[in-house]
């Protein structure tokens, strides 16, 4: 492979290089760098830090174009700040919301458009964040480059150029609703807004703020997670670690009622936001530490639980840790499946995975569930992570950083007596050019692996 098409690759997967001394360093998306690749990069070290090296002296160099992060920090992949950030607020006149909503629909504001101009696909989402993404230069004439250059990059635009390639009315909305506030002439976000499989999702906005407790943005896995689940009509709906609330909005469209829990109250604010600006009101979130304060069965459990395995922080007390070795809130969801399942009911959990070697996911869910692994049936979309990545924890887990698998399981009580456990390839390459999702985690559709059960293997 040339040096060239191995860059071109690197900036295809959205894999930051950068040099140490005499080290060549990297950081990758999740499932970014598979074997292969990690094993060419290590083969071309010494080629690929003499190109660095001379880059560095030329400025017209191609360097240019691939990010590179320096020793003392600048074009870190995430920055920290501390700053007070308000909620957003529903205004008193949900004509205004409806309204802005419709704008930002007329105006092409949508998930395969953004997709399309950032040139994220196959791999959604993760490279929506601009520290993730290779180079992009929004046009000014164009009034979806301007919206994501405000609402997904957090850059300011001006307040005249919005109003007039959308509307006045949407500019005063948004300063109404405290997406944005005014900074002379120009608009700066106070927040994210996604488009998002025909939904519109706030969050807060992608920086480690030391200052907030912060709903986490959309990342790749809020693409995928939502793609994942079959969209056929539940009883009930429960959405655990809600954050923006994504998933409860999406089950809203085919679920009689949605719960959706968090234990942060600026996660319920915001899910409430979002649940007004998509017009849903068949749904109810709640302060919750997982299943808590949520009484009943149901259906549906979506669940993409905060899994990051974290020294320094108890599990949950942000959106990204999971307790010491990341499985805490993963163990409890799994651990109350027998009795907050219905018996026709499916659930979808996407985290960070234990594999270390010698064992498999399944070992760890058959613990949870006391060995009654052979009740379920389970599709496990996931692959490894040899290289997990901590971006926010102040005392990043010390063990086997190789030791993971990272994707999509989803479980439902076995309709044969047999359970089975199905592994189902998987890379994070699921997304087709219009922003759809090419899989659907369908238990029907796969069926029972013929031959002995698996999770009796």
């Amino acid at each position: 492979m040339e040096t060239a098409t191995l860059l071109s690759v690197l900036r295809d997967r959205n894999v930051r290089v950068w040099v140490e001394g005499d080290r060549l360093k990297c950081s990758a998306p999740t499932g970014a760098l598979d074997a292969e690749l990690r094993a060419t990069l290590a083969d071309r070290k010494q080629e690929l830090l003499a190109w660095f090296r001379q880059a560095e002296t030329l400025k017209s160099s191609p360097a240019d174009s691939l990010p590179i992060e320096r020793e003392d920090g600048t074009g870190a992949l995430l920055p920290t700040i501390s700053r007070e950030v308000p909620l957003p607020i529903i205004p008193a006149r949900r004509e205004r919301m409806s309204r802005f909503v419709r704008e930002l629909r007329s105006c092409g504001y949508d998930l395969a458009s953004c997709a399309q101009r950032l040139e994220v696909l196959p791999r959604l989402g993760v490279n929506f964040w601009q520290r993730m993404r290779m180079s992009w230069t929004p046009r000014k004439s164009d009034p979806i480059d301007n919206l994501i250059t405000l609402f997904i990059d957090g850059h300011q635009v001006s307040a005249d150029v919005i109003a007039k390639q959308i509307s006045s009315s949407f500019v005063d909305a948004a300063l109404e609703m405290r997406l944005a506030e005014k900074n002379g002439d120009l608009l700066q976000s106070n927040f994210c807004l996604f488009p998002c499989y025909g939904k519109y999702l706030v969050t807060d906005q992608a920086e480690k703020n030391t200052a907030i407790n912060q709903v986490m943005w959309l990342w790749g896995e809020s693409f995928m997670l939502g793609g994942f689940v079959k969209r056929i009509p539940r009883r009930r709906a429960i959405d655990l670690g809600t954050g923006s609330g994504v998933h409860a909005i999406l089950a809203s469209d085919h679920s009689a009622t949605v719960v959706g829990a968090d234990v942060s109250p600026r996660a319920i604010a915001f899910s409430n936001f979002n649940a007004a600006l998509n017009e849903k009101s068949n749904i109810a979130f709640v302060t919750s530490d997982l299943f808590d304060s949520i009484d009943g069965t149901c259906d549906l459990l979506v669940c993409n639980p905060p899994y990051a395995p974290d020294t320094a922080a108890k599990a949950s007390d942000n959106f990204w840790s999971g307790g010491i070795e990341g499985t805490e809130l993963l163990r409890r969801v799994v651990e109350a499946l027998p009795t907050r399942l219905d018996a026709d009911g499916t659930a979808y959990i996407n985290a960070l995975f234990p594999n270390p070697p010698g064992t498999k996911i399944r070992d760890h869910f058959d613990a949870w569930l006391e060995g009654n692994l052979t009740e379920w049936d389970v599709l496990d979309h996931t692959w490894p992570v040899p290289g997990y990545q901590d971006l926010f924890s102040e005392q990043p887990f010390q063990g086997d950083m190789s030791a993971w698998r990272f994707g999509v399981v989803s479980m439902r009580r076995s309709r044969t007596g047999r359970g089975w456990w199905k592994e189902v390839a998987g890379s994070g390459l699921f997304f087709r050019e219009d922003g759809s999702c090419s899989v659907i985690a369908d238990h029907d559709a796969y069926g029972a692996p013929a031959g002995p059960s698996p999770n009796n293997s």
